[in-house]
């Protein structure tokens, strides 16, 4: 399947498997889940959700410190 991504650095289209899923595509782009928070149309989705074909993510990196 085809997804958008947009990012602070940008938008892309990626391909993914059918049975994609937010973790699978932040492994691809070589994030770990406490990095990101994704975000399928205006909505905050768990990583464990299946992404679907035309899907636009937006991923929005975490910033912690102590």
């Amino acid at each position: 399947m085809e997804i958008e991504v947009s990012m602070q650095n940008g938008k892309k289209t990626l391909q993914l498997d059918d049975d994609a899923t937010g973790e699978d595509l932040i492994s691809k782009l070589g994030f770990s889940p406490d990095e990101v928070i994704l975000i399928v149309g205006r909505k905050i989705v768990p990583y464990t959700s299946k992404l679907g074909e035309g899907d636009v993510v937006k991923i929005v990196r975490v910033a912690s410190g102590g």
